[in-house]
This record gives structure tokens, C-alpha cells and sequence, in this order.
């Protein structure tokens, strides 16, 4: 939980450490060990937090984005039936890639008025919060559904060609949370992340990860995602931007991530308005690099014990926790 709620925590560090400093000095030995606590504290969340502050431009001169493709991915809040906000959105907005999670069958009718903008569509609605729907205006080889832990949970690989005729991989996936209402533990969660970071790894071909993966991007399983899968997190040196939840937003963490391989490169990221959901939409732009992929190394062993080791544990979860 604690990860989660990493800048709440160094805000409240640092007000703790403002007060220490202007309200209390009696005990000397008190203060100083407060002080020096508090410091070493506040240290340790900002080297966590540090590289995902928007230093891109600065450290970094961003290539000439050409033949730039712009996705929405958005969490829409099953329950949510302001179909018109995300509607008005998208029209406004005309991503070539619009991913959307938690849909159902009503959301998927509210929807079909945006499906003349878009040259394909794939539809999984579920009424589990659960469902996902994919629409982009770019050429689609074959698209594959995906169950990796659970029967109920899909996920989409779409196999894609940009205007340039590039080649690349789409991942629209969205795992179960460790909330006390969902899932008791993170294993299935955990476990479904890293069944995706073995395929992408094994795929061979650019590819982009995006979705809600109920995680955020400085957590553990985060790091290791993008360790096994040899993708980069999108957030690093761009800024946090903040999805979940979107009341009260002093509370707010970045819940919808996106990971892409070095052959891909993403030249903007940020949040959208607001459409009624418990998540603010995800936005961003990117360009295909290159159609040839860098073979990436062989994980190490120890490595890939550990990953298989947390995927039989999610499978394990899934009879402990359904």
C-alpha cells in the first residue's frame, strides 16, 4: 500500500520535518535524532521518486517525432454511464488507438458511435469489470485474446503496421488489484504482469504495454515487468502524471502505466479530462523507430526462477481467491 501513496507520504515527511524545525527545539537530542530520521526518510522517497520528475527535455533533446501515433487508454468505470464525456473526448482528441477497460455491453452500444472514425474494432465486453475494447485507425495484421491467470480476464496483443509500414505490437492489458474488494493479494496481479513480460520478451518485435495495471510505475513488480520484459517505462524522465484515483486528487497516483521497447520511442505523455470514471484517461504520443528488434539477452537463471516461481503463485491464487 505503501507504494502506492509515495508522494503523499514525502508531502506529509516534509511538512513533519518544516514543523520539527520551527516548533520544536527544547529537547536537543530529541530534535536531532527527529532531524536526522525525518531527512534520511525524505531522502529515500526522493530517490525513488526522482527519476520519473520531468527531466526528459532537459537532460535529453526529444528526436523530430514523424509518423507520430496518439493513444487513449482509459479505465472507464463499468458502473459509469456518462458515456457522453468519453465520447466528446475522443472526437476531440481523434487518437489512432483508443484501449478501453472495465467496458460492457452498454458501454460497447454507447460507443458505436465513434466506430465510423476507426478502420478496426475488437470487442470483449464483460459485465465482471473486466472488459476491454480496442479501436485504431491504423492497419491490424491479426489481433490475439488473451487469458493468462484467470478465464475472466482477458488481454489484447494486436500485431499492427504504422503509415510507414513499420511493424509493432500493441498490449492492452489489466490486471486484478490487491484491494480487500477485488483480491486479497497481489499474486494474481503479479503474476498476470509478468506472463506478459515473457511473451513481449519473447515476441521478438517492438511492442508497447499499456493499460490499468493496478500498479504503479516506482512499485517492486513494476521494475521487474520492465527488467524481464526489456521494456522502458514511459514516465521516466517525463513526469509523473497522475491517474487514480481522480476524488480526492491530493490522493492521486499514476495507476495506468505504459512500458515500450527501445524501438519505440514516446515523445509525449499526460492525462485527459475527466469522464465521470474513478480514472483520469491516459494519453500518448509515439513513433516506430525501427521494424528491427534487438534481440534482447537470455534472462538469468536465477532471474527466471524467480518469475516462474511468481506466476505458479498466481495460478496457485486463482483456486485460493475466486
Amino acid at each position: 500500500m505503501f507504494d502506492y501513496i509515495r508522494i503523499q507520504i514525502l508531502v506529509i515527511q516534509i511538512l513533519l520535518l518544516i514543523g520539527l524545525v520551527v516548533y520544536y527545539q527544547e529537547d536537543a537530542t530529541l530534535f536531532l535524532t527527529a532531524l536526522i530520521f525525518l531527512s534520511i526518510t525524505i531522502f529515500y522517497q526522493i530517490c525513488i521518486i526522482f527519476p520519473y520528475l520531468p527531466t526528459y527535455n532537459i537532460f535529453k533533446k526529444p528526436s523530430q517525432a514523424n509518423n507520430t501515433i496518439s493513444v487513449i487508454s482509459v479505465n472507464v468505470l463499468q458502473s459509469n454511464t456518462d458515456y457522453e464525456r468519453l465520447i466528446k473526448l475522443v472526437k476531440e482528441v481523434q487518437p489512432d488507438i483508443l484501449l478501453t477497460l472495465e467496458t460492457n455491453k452498454a458501454w460497447e452500444e454507447a460507443l458505436e458511435v465513434l466506430e465510423d472514425d476507426f478502420s478496426f474494432v475488437y470487442k470483449i465486453p464483460k459485465e465482471n469489470r473486466y472488459g476491454i475494447h480496442f479501436y485504431t485507425k491504423l492497419k491490424v495484421e491479426h489481433i490475439d485474446e488473451h487469458y493468462f491467470i484467470a478465464d475472466d480476464r482477458p488481454a489484447l496483443e494486436a500485431h499492427m503496421f504504422d503509415n510507414d509500414g513499420n511493424d509493432f505490437v500493441f498490449w492492452g492489458i489489466h490486471p486484478p488489484p490487491p484491494a480487500p474488494q477485488e483480491k486479497p493479494t497481489a499474486r494474481q496481479k503479479d503474476a498476470e504482469l509478468l506472463k506478459v513480460a515473457k511473451l513481449v520478451r519473447d515476441l521478438k518485435s517492438p511492442s508497447i504495454v499499456t493499460g490499468d495495471f493496478n500498479n504503479v510505475c516506482w512499485s517492486r513488480s513494476a521494475r521487474l515487468f520492465a527488467k524481464v520484459s526489456g521494456l522502458q517505462d514511459s514516465r521516466l524522465g517525463k513526469g509523473i502524471h497522475a491517474t487514480f484515483p481522480v476524488r480526492p486528487s491530493f490522493m492521486r497516483f499514476p495507476l495506468d502505466l505504459l512500458f515500450s521497447s527501445e524501438e519505440i520511442q514516446v515523445h509525449n505523455i499526460k492525462t485527459l479530462s475527466d469522464i465521470g470514471s474513478d480514472h483520469l484517461p491516459f494519453y500518448c504520443e509515439f513513433t516506430v523507430v525501427k521494424s528491427s528488434f534487438s534481440e534482447a539477452e537470455k534472462l538469468e537463471s536465477e532471474l527466471k526462477e524467480k518469475v516462474d516461481d511468481i506466476i505458479d503463485e498466481g495460478h496457485v491464487a486463482v483456486e485460493e481467491e475466486e
